[in-house]
C-alpha cells in the first residue's frame, strides 16, 4: 500500500516537474529535505509526530524552505500534510529518482573498488558500461578495503565482479565443485 501511494505522488511530481523543466532542482529540493529528515531529529519529530498540528507543521515548512526550494517541491509538502502523508515522504523521493533515471535511460551503479580511483580508472569504466548497457551512467563510487584489490560494479540485478576476493571466491567455488564431482 506504501508503495502505491509514493508512486502515485512521485509520477505526478514527476509529471509537473517536466512540464516546467525542473527535474534536476526538484531532485535537488527532495534530497536537501530527506537529508533534514535523516540527520536532524528536531525537524524528524516535528515533521512526523503526530501532536503537532497541521498549521504549526506548515508555518515550519514555510519558514524553513520558503526561499530555499522550488514551489513545486513546497506545493508537495504542503500536500503531504494537508493528506497526512509526510511519512510517505522518503519513498516519495525514491521513486521520483527511480522515475527520472528510467524516463531518462540512467543507469545506476555502485562501483565499489579497495582504493580511491583515479579519474582516469572511472572515466574508462564509466565509458565501458554505457558501451555496455546503452545507458547514461550515474556512478556512486565506494571504497571497500574488504575487495582486496581490483573492482566490483552492481547496477540493476547484476554484479561485476572484478576484484581479487571475488576471483579467490570463485576459485573456492570450482575446487569444490572439481573435489564434489571426483566423488
Amino acid at each position: 500500500m506504501e508503495l502505491r501511494v509514493a508512486r502515485r505522488y512521485a509520477k505526478a511530481l514527476y509529471r509537473v516537474a517536466v512540464e516546467n523543466n525542473m527535474v534536476a532542482a526538484v531532485e535537488d529540493d527532495l534530497n536537501g529535505v530527506n537529508s533534514l529528515l535523516e540527520n536532524d531529529d528536531t525537524f524528524r519529530d516535528l515533521l512526523l509526530a503526530p501532536t503537532y498540528g497541521r498549521d504549526t507543521k506548515e508555518k515550519v515548512l514555510e519558514k524553513a524552505f520558503s526561499d530555499r526550494i522550488t514551489g513545486v517541491t513546497m506545493q508537495l509538502l504542503r500536500i503531504l500534510l494537508v493528506k497526512r502523508r509526510e511519512e510517505e515522504f522518503p519513498a516519495i523521493r525514491e521513486e521520483f529518482i527511480r522515475i527520472r533515471r528510467f524516463e531518462g535511460q540512467v543507469l545506476y551503479a555502485e562501483i565499489s573498488s579497495s582504493e580511491i580511483l583515479s579519474e582516469q580508472h572511472k572515466k574508462s569504466l564509466m565509458e565501458k558500461l554505457t558501451k555496455i548497457t546503452g545507458k547514461t551512467v550515474e556512478p556512486n563510487f565506494v571504497v571497500n578495503p574488504n575487495l582486496i584489490g581490483g573492482v566490483k560494479v552492481s547496477y540493476d540485478n547484476y554484479v561485476l565482479d572484478g576484484s581479487i576476493r571475488g576471483g579467490l571466491n570463485r576459485l573456492r567455488d570450482a575446487l569444490r565443485y572439481d573435489l564434489l564431482k571426483q566423488n
